[in-house]
C-alpha cells in the first residue's frame, strides 16, 4: 500500500502539485489499516516479513495509562540479527548464514567475541546507497559488497555472553523483533525522524531543520521535554541543527543531570538521551557505533536503566531503548517501504523504504515481561505513543500509519511496580581502549589500498561531529558548565 514517489524515468519535469497529492494518497491509504507500516513493493509482504496483521489491544484514556514519563534512549549502528539472533522466540539468526564478499569469496556468520573493538576492520557501510547494495531488491545479500574483500566485520554477531545487560533485558522486559529505523540510511537522518518523524537530508552533512517537532509539539500542549547528551556531538546536534525546535537551551542538559533528575523525582514528561559519540572512529564512545567497545555500551545503558528503576517516579514511567540504524550489520528481514511527507520527498527524494531492523526494548512497570513483541514499529510508532499520550497531532505522514509503540505494553493487567531486578555489568576502565596502537600494528599486514580505506572510515564520522561542534561554536553556542 506505500507509495515509492520517486520515480520519475520518463524525463518530463515533475508536477509537484501532483507529487504532494500522490503523497497524501500513501499517508492515507496507509491509515486505512494500521496493520503496519506500509507495504512493500518488491513482495516482501505488507509488514517486513512478519507472520500476520498485528495483534491489537484497547487503549486506556491516555491520561489513564499509568505513563508519566516517556525516556528514550537512541544508541548507535548495530542491526537486531547481529544483537539479538541468538534470542529465544524472536525471528534471528545468526550462525550458518552465508554471504559472497568482493573478491567472490564465500564468507560465513561468525561470532565476533572475544573482540569486543575490531579496532583493525571497517566501519561497515551504512549509507544510502551502500543500504540499497545490501538490501539487493529484498535478497539481503549485500552486506559484504559495501566492505573492502575479506573484511567480514558486517557479518559478525554477539550472544548473550557478551550482552550482560540486554540479556538481562531479554528476561526481565520486552524485546521487539519487527522494530525497522525510520530511512535505509546514516545517523544523522534517522535521529532526524526520532526528533521529527521526517528527514530533510539522507546524509550527516551539517544542516538545519525547520518542521515540527517533538519538542515543538510537547511545547504547544504545555508538556515539558528534555534533551541529554553523552557529549558535545550530540549538544551540537540538538542545538545547532534543530536550533528553533528543540526543548529550549535549559533543557538541553549533560548526562550528569540525568542522574541527578531521576534520582530527584525531576523527570521531565519526555526525555531524550544520547550516549558519547565523539569517540567512535577512535573506540573511546559508548554509544556502540564501531569501533566502541560494546562493553562500555552495556555499562551506560546499564547506569540509565539503574537510575530509572532507583527513581522515585519509576512506577510512572516508561523507558524505550533503540538504536538510529543498523550500521551496515546484516540482517534477514527485508524492510518494507513507509510513506514520506511531500516536504521530506522534495528535500531528499528518499524512496520511503524503512532500514533494516535494530534493537528496541521496553522496559518499565508497563511493560510486558519476558516478552518477544512481534507488532512492527518504527520511531514514528514512539512519536504516535508520546502524541497519544500527550495530547498533540501525530508528527509526519507515519502518524496515520506507524503503529503507536502503547500496543507493545501491557494494559490488561495493573502495572506491575515490583522492584525492577538488578544487573550484573562489569564497567572496567580497561574498556574502550584508543585503536591507534592496533591499527599500527596491523598495517603491515594490510595493504595500503586497504589500510587507507579502513582509516577513512575510522575518521569519517569524527570528521562529521567534530565539524558540526565547530559550527555551532562559530553560530555562538555555548554548552552548559558540568
Amino acid at each position: 500500500m506505500g507509495i515509492t514517489l520517486n520515480n520519475n524515468d520518463s524525463g518530463k519535469p515533475v508536477d509537484l502539485t501532483r507529487r504532494k497529492f500522490l503523497a497524501g494518497i500513501a499517508a492515507s491509504a496507509g491509515a486505512a489499516g494500521l496493520t503496519a507500516a506500509c507495504g512493500s513493493s518488491d513482495g516482501t509482504g505488507s509488514d517486513g516479513g512478519s507472520s500476520g496483521a498485528p495483534q491489537l489491544q484497547t487503549l486506556p484514556p491516555p491520561d489513564q495509562s499509568g505513563i508519566d514519563h516517556i525516556i528514550v534512549v537512541m544508541m548507535e549502528n548495530r542491526s537486531f540479527d547481529h544483537y539479538f539472533g541468538w534470542v529465544p522466540g524472536a525471528d534471528g539468526k545468526q550462525p550458518g548464514l552465508s554471504f559472497t564478499d568482493t573478491a567472490g569469496k564465500v564468507q560465513t556468520t561468525h561470532d565476533l567475541a572475544p573482540n569486543f573493538q575490531n579496532c583493525t576492520l571497517a566501519d561497515p557501510d551504512h549509507s544510502y546507497e551502500g543500504g540499497r547494495t545490501q538490501f539487493n531488491n529484498g535478497k539481503m545479500d549485500g552486506f559484504l559488497q559495501t566492505q573492502p574483500a575479506g573484511d567480514t566485520f558486517p557479518i559478525g554477531y554477539y550472544t548473550a555472553d557478551s550482552l550482560p545487560f540486554y540479556k538481562g533485558v531479554v528476561e526481565n522486559w520486552t524485546l521487539c523483533d519487527r522494530y525497522f529505523c525510520g530511512i535505509l540510511g546514516p545517523t544523522q537522518p534517522n535521529r532526524y525522524y526520532m526528533h521529527a518523524g521526517q528527514t530533510n537530508k539522507k546524509d550527516n552533512t551539517t544542516n538545519h531543520f525547520d518542521l515540527p517537532t517533538v519538542w515543538d509539539a510537547l511545547k504547544s500542549v504545555g508538556r515539558t521535554g528534555r534533551y541529554y547528551y553523552g557529549d558535545l556531538a550530540g549538544w551540537a546536534l540538538v542545538s545547532v541543527e534543530f536550533s528553533g525546535h528543540n526543548p529550549g537551551v535549559g533543557n538541553i542538559l549533560p548526562f550528569s543531570q540525568f542522574l541527578t533528575d531521576a534520582k530527584n523525582g525531576k523527570l521531565a514528561d519526555v526525555s531524550y538521551i544520547d550516549p558519547s559519540m565523539l569517540g567512535e572512529g577512535a573506540g573511546t564512545s559508548n554509544d556502540d557505533h564501531p569501533l566502541a567497545d560494546i562493553r562500555k555500551g552495556q555499562a551506560f545503558l546499564n547506569s540509565v536503566y539503574d537510575a530509572v528503576r532507583q527513581s522515585p517516579q519509576w512506577d510512572k514511567t516508561l523507558l524505550i531503548i533503540n538504536y538510529d540504524e543498523w550500521g551496515g550489520f546484516y540482517d534477514h528481514v527485508p524492510p518494507p517501504i513507509a510513506p514520506v511527507t511531500f516536504e521530506e520527498f522534495q528535500a531528499t527524494g528518499n524512496d520511503g523504504r524503512l532500514g533494516f531492523r535494530v534493537p528496541c526494548m521496553a522496559i518499565g512497570p508497563r511493560a510486558r515481561r519476558n516478552h518477544v513483541e512481534k507488532n512492527q514499529y518504527d520511531p514514528n510508532s514512539i512519536l504516535n505513543m508520546i502524541a497519544w499520550r500527550f495530547g498533540f497531532a501525530p508528527l509526519g505522514a507515519r502518524g496515520a500509519t506507524s503503529l503507536n509503540f502503547a500496543q507493545a505494553l501491557d494494559f490488561s493487567s495493573p502495572p506491575n511496580t515490583s522492584p525492577a531486578p538488578a544487573f550484573t555489568v562489569p564497567d572496567d576502565s580497561s574498556f574502550g581502549q584508543s585503536c591507534s596502537s592496533q591499527m599500527q600494528a596491523a598495517q603491515a599486514t594490510m595493504s595500503p589500498e586497504v589500510y587507507a580505506e579502513v582509516e577513512r572510515r575510522h575518521a569519517e564520522h569524527l570528521d562529521e561531529w567534530q565539524g558540526l561542534i565547530q559550527a555551532a561554536f562559530d553560530a555562538g553556542f555555548v554548552p552548559p558548565a558540568e
